[in-house]
């Protein structure tokens, strides 16, 4: 679920108590105007980029605004690893100067997951974008991968008290997700960590969380209706490697 810019549940843990638990569906790319909770793994968030790599900034300047966005910085970065996007030696990425800013430092090597807006590459401090010293997780994550020749709906349910509150957050595993599209429906069920991963062909798609007892399903840091949103496959993007 996307757009251009930026469930209550009772547990057998917690009886007697109801809690607020989200779910959020990453079908194929991030956004860019607010960070969403959970942050998507590293796999979901490549299948969503127009560029993964691991680079190192060698230039900066100053982007002035543009259309509909604020002035910025602009990175050029010397690609050590390319996972997708152009095949070029050099990369050059954007980032604006709003609370998405991820600014880069001269000299300084990155993992960038970047998507194209406005007929360039953008990074935000969404997502797993950061400083190569922190970023060997992500790349044990990124090695591993197999592509899909399908599309693939993955999201998360958890139980908290706030929603921005860091560590309030509590997977909830043996929900039912299903995922419809008109001609055929998917079933998926969370894992101990509260998160759901379904391959689907590309198409247009709901999604439905099952009623817990004694409980409620409500939706928190959803982009887009979980009634009707779009799956794309991965291979329309670039070709790894």
């Amino acid at each position: 679920m996307t757009t251009n810019y930026r469930p209550q549940l009772k547990s057998h843990a917690l009886i007697g108590l109801i809690a607020i638990a989200f779910v959020w569906i990453f079908p194929f790319r991030a956004v860019f105007a607010a960070c969403m909770l959970p942050v998507p793994t590293a796999s979901c968030e490549f299948l969503n980029s127009d560029a993964v790599f691991v680079g190192t900034v060698v230039s900066i300047k100053v982007a002035p605004a543009r259309g509909d966005e604020y002035a910025g910085w602009l990175y050029n970065l010397k690609v050590q690893e390319l996972f997708r996007g152009p095949h070029m030696k050099t990369i050059q990425v954007f980032t604006e100067a709003s609370s998405g800013e991820f600014p880069l430092d001269r000299e300084k090597t990155y993992l960038i997951f970047a998507y194209e807006y406005n007929s360039r590459l953008e990074i935000t401090n969404c997502g797993n974008s950061c400083p190569l010293s922190n970023a060997r997780p992500a790349l044990r994550e990124l090695q591993k991968l197999q592509i899909p020749k399908d599309a693939v709906v993955e999201g998360n349910i958890s139980l908290l008290g706030d929603p921005n509150a860091a560590g309030q957050r509590k997977g909830v595993g043996g929900v039912r997700i299903t995922v419809r599209s008109d001609a055929a429906s998917f079933n998926a069920v969370t894992d101990r960590a509260g998160w759901f991963h379904v391959h689907v062909p590309p198409g247009t798609y709901s999604a439905r969380v099952e009623q817990v007892h004694d409980g409620k399903i409500v939706p928190w840091g959803l982009s887009e209706d979980p009634s009707y949103f779009e799956a794309r496959g991965a291979l329309r993007r670039s070709p790894i490697r």
